[in-house]
């Protein structure tokens, strides 16, 4: 007799079960809800930071403008105008020269740039009408005409007989300036005289159109320009002492004085504010805010 086994054949099933692909699904969700969730801290993160470092930069630019301005004031010499917490009017130093030529009361400076090298006139901007100009005493002069002088030969400019210039020196991108007074200035006043030229200069913290604080500045020449936003945004002015930018006035004995004259050193605070949340730790959001406090003490010669 013969026996047939007839084998069978198994039959495995393709791809995954229902119950299978959810839990793979969870698993991912978890995975990818973990990785959003950094990302996202480490957005808010480098955003906290850049708020940080860029309120620190602009306490740091009105750190450095302010206090090169403030040690030039003389306040016995009047120099500061009015003053208050939030703001300050004060004549400012913006440029000096040397006298090369007295002719009648009108004084010449001496050209920016010297073949010999030497330094004798340096300023941020030229004179203007309406400036004013002290020599070495201190006399103040208010400028009335300015006429622009390229000759070396010219003795209303800078002539080479006075041996502070060389032939060449003079030229139509480095002229010298003849100065011409409200009040002639005195003959007695010698070549080489120091002259020192000033403007009015105001700064104050004030409100800008998008609702902000700012540090603002603006020069008279003699005419006032519009003021301008230098730094900020900082805290809002308060009468409480806590302004974004803050004054206080001091006599030589470390007094508070109101009297412009008797200013020996002026404080200065400044207290930036970040223009969105902060949240480093992830504890929560708050608004960043930093300060700055300044002692700085003037010429008074």
């Amino acid at each position: 007799m013969l026996t047939v086994h007839a084998a069978t054949h198994s039959t495995r099933r393709a791809g995954f079960t229902l119950v299978e692909l959810i839990i793979t699904m969870v698993l991912v969700s978890f995975v990818a809800g973990a990785i959003v969730k950094l990302l996202l801290r480490q957005q808010r993160f480098y955003n906290s930071t850049t708020d940080l470092i860029q309120t620190r930069q602009q306490i740091r630019q009105a750190a450095a403008m302010l206090p090169s301005d403030l040690r030039g004031i003389s306040s016995v010499g009047n120099d500061i105008y009015a003053m208050a917490d939030s703001s300050l009017d004060f004549r400012g130093v913006f440029g000096t020269s040397i006298v090369c030529s007295n002719s009648g009361g009108k004084l010449s400076t001496v050209p920016r740039v010297l073949a010999s090298g030497s330094a004798m006139t340096n300023w941020t901007r030229v004179p203007a009408v309406g400036v004013s100009s002290a020599d070495d005493a201190w006399m103040p002069h208010q400028i009335s005409v300015i006429a622009t002088i390229t000759s070396a030969t010219s003795t209303s400019g800078c002539p080479v007989a006075t041996a502070l210039t060389q032939a060449g020196d003079l030229t139509a991108g480095n002229p010298s300036y003849q100065l011409t007074f409200t009040a002639g200035a005195s003959g007695k006043i010698l070549v080489g005289s120091a002259m020192r030229f000033f403007r009015k200069i105001h700064y104050s913290v004030y409100k800008a159109a998008d609702a902000k604080w700012y540090l603002g500045f603006y020069e008279c020449k003699p005419g006032c320009s519009a003021i301008q936003p230098i730094a900020g945004p900082f805290q809002p002015y308060a009468a409480n002492g806590t302004s974004g930018v803050q004054f206080a006035y001091y006599d030589s004995t470390g007094t508070v004085t109101i009297n412009r004259k008797l200013v020996a050193r002026i404080s200065l605070v400044v207290r930036g504010q970040g223009t969105g949340l902060v949240n480093l730790s992830g504890d929560g959001a708050t608004t960043f805010g930093d300060s700055l406090r300044i002692e700085v003490g003037l010429r008074n010669k």
